[in-house]
């Protein structure tokens, strides 16, 4: 009997090894899961099969798209690019040349705040922009005219640098600052150093009060034109330069800015004014400094006056009081 118990130990241990050897052959069958009606999700995983899914069942396909069993991958994939493009497709816009279309993949810009998030800009118009496109000073300028006439431009010549830049202009005037950011972008892509795109481009941010990229645009389209040599035509890039510093609170850049504007332009009367106003708040505080001390020196002046005052009176009365004392005596 005690040999016995050994032996019946080793006889168990003999057929759990076996099992477990038989059920982690690569032909065995690990697990299969089946629905209530004993349909089965997954199959069993085989060397002749591999693991598919059954797309009845959502929780289990979501994990499958997630792990990237069988076919789930491929569907996922397709999912998401169906909501990619009905995504885009809000942005889409028929297929007229004066949308700037098709759009500029990349441009050296495209990391500015003003351009990541051109989609979401609102409605911006800029009337004096209509200046540009004034042959004679004067003349009115017809919206719709002026559309026609680009739109033909465009047409013609979808590519050239100075109809995209027009295009762009255009688009301020109207105010719809995505498209016009969308035309100086394709302009930049043919030139992409060119100052005076990217100077409108920075009036285009500055309008919208995208500073940082504001500032970022105009600097660089200050020094391509300064290194150009063109040093006399750069006071629209001072003045940009100028208005963008005064609103981040830059008083000296600013004032400097529009004093070189001013100097390469001397009828710029814009500069002259934004100057005034910043002068004038620097006039107020000295003014009210000035008699703040002027106050400060009247009121000491009292005070020494009365201290003199009665210090005279009181020496007069001791002389008073020992004549007094003298004629008692």
């Amino acid at each position: 009997m005690g040999c016995d118990l050994p032996c019946v130990t080793y006889l168990a241990l003999y057929i759990l090894s076996s099992s477990i050897i038989s059920t982690n052959t690569r032909s065995a069958t690990h697990w299969r899961l089946v629905n209530r009606d004993g349909v089965a999700l997954v199959e069993p995983v085989t060397d002749e099969a591999p693991m598919s899914v059954n797309s009845e069942d959502p929780v289990l396909s979501i994990l499958a798209q997630k792990y990237g069993f069988g076919e789930a991958t491929e569907r996922a994939e397709c999912v998401s690019c169906e909501e990619t493009h009905e995504r885009n497709k809000i942005f889409q816009e028929p297929d007229d040349p004066l949308f700037c279309t098709p759009h500029t993949n990349t441009t050296e810009v495209d990391h500015l705040d003003g351009i990541v998030k051109r989609n979401s800009h609102v409605a911006s118009p800029e009337p004096d922009v209509a200046m540009i496109f004034k042959k004679t000073e004067g003349e009115e300028i017809d919206v719709n005219t002026l559309e026609k006439n680009l739109r033909e431009l465009i047409t013609n010549n979808p590519d050239s640098l100075s109809v995209l830049n027009q295009v762009g202009n255009f688009w301020r005037i109207k105010g719809n600052t995505r498209f016009a950011i969308e035309c100086f972008r394709k302009a930049l892509y043919v030139s992409p150093q060119n100052p005076d795109i990217l100077l409108n481009l920075a009036r285009v941010f500055y309008n919208l009060n995208y500073l940082n990229s504001s500032y970022t645009i105009a600097q660089q389209s200050l020094e391509l034109k300064s290194c150009k040599g063109s040093d006399r035509n750069v006071w629209l890039q001072h003045y940009t330069l100028g208005e963008i510093h005064m609103a981040m609170g830059n008083v000296s850049e600013a004032s400097s800015h529009f004093r070189h504007a001013l100097e390469l332009n001397p009828g710029l009367h814009q500069a002259e004014l934004h100057l005034r106003q910043m002068d004038e708040p620097i006039l107020v505080n000295v003014t009210v400094y000035t008699f703040f001390i002027i106050m400060i020196m009247m009121v000491g002046v009292c005070i020494g006056l009365y201290i003199t005052a009665n210090r005279g009176r009181y020496i007069s009365h001791r002389v008073s009081m020992q004549t007094a004392k003298g004629n008692m005596t």
